[in-house]
């Protein structure tokens, strides 16, 4: 699931279609090529924090990072299927000593989760602004992109915090998703649901109803992208793909058709 700050519910591409009637730059569209981790391509630096209330079991860390790394296999092979290479590199932090945060809230789905976990994070690590982790990133590594996994072992419902121009920088501008090692039901979180959320940072939209995107948009996506991993998620990785419009989205495919537009941004 995708979150927005409070302050920008209302959609940029209505508002600059009811002012002026005028088409905007197709490539800052919704979230999409813009923030730290701007598109599914090149070589992209993924740092995972894990967080808790009283450290991690290393088995657990050590179950959590092998899905991390099938979530980035298949991102790759669903690349290759539009004929892109993409690669990446990862870091982890928070095990010795363990990043402790006093309270942490298990995602819902309500909309009303706090958007400010990266920086609170990268300030637990250093960084008074998460800009200079980017800049980091791109001093020492050969990554075109970066992007923070917040990992909590407990459950809930992920959720990404996805840059969008009209947003603080330094509060927002490096992207990361905050998940968590089961679901709110206590079963074990997969490797899909990851790479669903890293999509969110890369442009891509929820396609079922959220409370920034309609049921009307859920029952279409039924019927033209079945199987995209925007829609749903599930343990058997074959079975999901990353479907034309949020192929167009993450930056996979130039191609597009006009009405990808009704897809996006549909919050109030």
């Amino acid at each position: 699931m995708k979150m927005k700050p409070v302050f920008f519910k209302l959609s940029l591409l209505l508002l600059a279609l009811i002012m002026g009637g005028q088409w905007i730059d197709a490539k800052e569209i919704g979230d999409r090529n813009q923030g730290s981790a701007p598109a599914l391509a090149g070589k992209i630096y993924v740092l995972t924090c894990y967080v808790s209330q009283m450290g991690w079991i290393p088995e657990e860390v050590e179950q959590y990072s092998s899905l991390v790394i099938e979530a980035e296999d298949w991102l790759v092979a669903q690349a290759k299927s539009y004929g892109k290479e993409v690669s990446f590199e990862n870091a982890e932090c928070g095990l010795e000593p363990p990043l402790l945060l006093e309270s942490i809230v298990s995602g819902s789905g309500s909309g009303y989760e706090p958007v400010d976990m990266v920086s609170k994070v990268m300030k637990k690590l250093g960084y008074k602004d998460g800009r200079k982790f980017v800049k980091w990133v791109k001093k020492h590594t050969d990554c075109t992109g970066c992007l923070v996994l917040i990992v909590a072992n407990q459950p809930g419902r992920g959720y990404s915090m996805a840059y969008n121009n009209a947003y603080d920088k330094k509060m927002y501008f490096l992207e990361g998703s905050m998940l968590y090692n089961s679901y709110e039901s206590g079963e074990p979180a997969c490797a899909l649901s990851i790479a669903h959320e890293m999509c969110h940072l890369f442009g891509a939209e929820d396609l079922y109803a959220t409370f920034i995107q309609t049921e009307e948009n859920e029952a279409r996506a039924r019927e033209l992208f079945p199987d995209d991993v925007m829609l749903s998620v599930s343990y058997d990785t074959d079975s999901k793909k990353i479907d034309r419009l949020t192929a167009w989205l993450v930056g996979l495919t130039d191609e597009m058709e006009e009405w990808y537009m009704s897809f996006l941004c549909k919050g109030e």
